[in-house]
This record gives structure tokens, C-alpha cells and sequence, in this order.
């Protein structure tokens, strides 16, 4: 078991830092509770005008002034915090901020305003099943029902909003990003990718390219051999992107990934080299569906050689595909 100081240091802003912002508020609280602290969740249920925020992004709160979680762009979560923390523990309530709010004193730039939502006791069970499902990366929403100051686990597929007096929460899993190559538009897409959140998992040949990325503390497969088995950890909402100029290297993995779950699969080299791994790979007895599911070039700007502006540029073809995705 932690020690209380532990448990303390593990409320830290710090302590959240590269974990999924959909997450955090809730390990925030379920901590904050294991230290006898209680706390609240805060959600953005209704948008009026601009909103530097999207609709059910959460901010956490506890009964000391704590918080953790982004309602604004940052230039009034203290003040909310303030308003919020003596009524944890009671009922839930809603209260606007911004345009048209009694709260002169808090408005944001933008000039739009929100209603907040205060679940005020968020119970240990609600918390612990949701952090649950998000370390398994399901497809879940919670449905708040202020009027009866309560919150469940649903799995309604319905959008995040009012459904009936009831405000449904959904979520889905971050874009988790395979990233499998070698060489330094591999090294600076991981970077990239990594500053941009993704939940990345590595493969490459190159140990040195493995021992320059140690600190982005991402998992790392060492491949020795094009053929080696390893784990290919893809859901439907994982993208699969091959950064190899020795394109022997491609043809197993790349087998794989076309026929997996992914929603994006992608592999470095030109219009000729794509045509010429399309050939390949129908050798190999690779369906023509499987096939097409490759994007080749990869990227949304043209002929992007430079290590930077390809990882923008296919960073930003997947996160295209995933709203495409998340909207369907």
C-alpha cells in the first residue's frame, strides 16, 4: 500500500502529465479519495456562443481547491475551482459562466458561455469502473442525471449531449499510433506523435534509434529480423504507420495490419514504391480490399521529405481519418 505522502505526491499536476486527458479527472478524484479528500466532477453541458472547450470536456475538483482538467483555455479554472469546492458533497447543481452568468467577475475572452454541471459526489465504484474501461480502451459514456444527483456506466451509443433531462457522456479511446521504422523520420514522428498525445507504441531494428527515444517512456519492441512475431496491439482505433526505406522490412507487418481492426494503415515511399508494394503484397496472397486499406504516399502534403513536415503531414491525415471516424 502507498504511504500518505506518496498518495499526496500522486495529486501533483506533474503526476498526470502524458496520461490520457479524458482519464486524468477521474484517477484524479479516485486518488483524492483514497486520501479521505472528497471531490467533484465538473462537465461542460451546454455551450453558448464560443467555447474554447467541447461539449462534456471534464475539470475535476476537490473540497480543498484542488484541481485538475481544462474548461476554459486556463484563464478561469481557479475561479470555478473556488466557486465549486464548498458545494461538494451536496446536490448536483448547474450554474452558468461567461455571457449571460450571475459570476460577473469570471468571463472569458471569447465572450461565449457555458454551463457547468457539478456532479457533486462522484462514487468510488462510477470512478473505479470508468478508469476500468479506459485501461481496456472500450467505447463507454456515463449518463448524468442531475435532477437525481447520480451518474452510470451506459453504453448507449448515443452523441454526447441532453437526451431527455439526462446528460450523456460518451467516450472513445485515444488515437493509440504504431509507429514501426527506422532512421530520423521515425525518431522525429515519435517525438512528434508523443508531444501530440497519442498513445504511441515503437518497433525498430535500429537500437540506436530505440536508445534515442528511451526518455519518450513509450514502449519499445527491438526487431531482429523482418519476419520476427511481435505484437501488433491494434484496436479500431489504433493507426499503423511503416517509416522503412529497406522495404523488406514491410511485408509481414504490413500483412498484418491490413487485415487488423486500425483505422489508418500507412507505409513511407513514393507513388512507384507503393505500386511496387501493392505488387508484392499480392503475392503473397494479400486481398485487393486489404490492399487498397494502405495508404501510400502517406500524408496530406506532397512529397514531404523533410522529417518534420512529414510527421505534421501524417500526423494530420490520421487525426483527419480518426474525426472522420468518431463522426460516422
Amino acid at each position: 500500500m502507498l504511504a500518505k505522502a506518496e498518495l499526496v505526491d500522486d495529486l501533483a499536476p506533474s503526476a498526470f502529465a502524458g496520461m490520457d486527458r479524458e482519464l486524468a479527472p477521474f484517477v484524479f478524484l479516485a486518488r483524492a479519495q483514497a486520501l479521505g479528500i472528497p471531490g467533484a466532477l465538473v462537465t461542460l453541458s451546454a455551450i453558448d456562443g464560443g467555447a474554447p472547450k467541447a461539449l462534456g470536456t471534464h475539470m475535476a475538483v476537490l473540497a480543498d481547491g484542488r484541481h485538475l482538467g481544462h474548461v476554459s483555455g486556463g484563464c478561469v479554472e481557479p475561479a470555478i475551482a473556488a466557486e465549486f469546492a464548498p458545494l461538494i458533497g451536496g446536490t448536483d447543481q448547474t450554474f452558468r459562466f461567461g455571457r449571460g452568468s450571475r459570476f460577473i467577475d469570471i468571463r472569458f475572452p471569447c465572450g461565449g458561455g457555458v454551463d457547468l454541471m457539478l456532479h457533486a459526489q462522484p462514487g468510488a465504484a462510477l470512478l473505479a469502473e470508468a478508469i476500468a474501461r479506459f485501461e481496456r480502451r472500450e467505447a463507454f459514456a456515463i449518463a448524468f442525471d442531475p435532477a437525481r444527483s447520480t451518474a452510470a456506466i451506459s453504453d448507449s451509443p448515443a452523441p454526447t449531449g441532453w437526451h431527455d433531462g439526462v446528460f450523456l457522456r460518451r467516450y472513445q479511446p485515444r488515437t493509440r499510433l504504431l509507429l514501426v521504422g527506422r532512421g530520423p523520420e521515425f525518431e522525429v514522428m515519435a517525438r512528434v506523435s508523443a508531444a501530440a498525445e497519442f498513445d504511441l507504441r515503437l518497433a525498430t531494428p535500429d537500437e540506436s534509434s530505440a536508445q534515442a527515444l528511451a526518455a519518450l517512456n513509450v514502449p519499445i519492441e527491438i526487431l531482429t529480423t523482418p519476419a520476427q512475431p511481435f505484437e501488433l496491439p491494434i484496436d479500431p482505433w489504433t493507426a499503423t504507420v511503416l517509416l522503412f526505406h529497406e522495404h523488406e522490412w514491410e511485408n509481414a507487418i504490413l500483412a498484418r495490419a491490413a487485415v487488423a481492426q486500425g483505422f489508418y494503415v500507412g507505409a513511407l515511399g513514393s507513388v512507384k514504391t507503393h505500386g511496387l508494394r501493392r505488387a508484392r503484397l499480392a503475392a503473397m496472397g494479400l486481398s485487393p480490399q486489404a490492399i487498397d486499406r494502405i495508404h501510400g504516399p502517406i500524408g496530406l502534403i506532397d512529397r514531404a521529405r523533410d522529417p518534420g513536415m512529414l510527421a505534421l503531414s501524417v500526423l494530420a491525415q490520421i487525426s483527419a481519418t480518426r474525426a472522420q471516424l468518431d463522426r460516422a
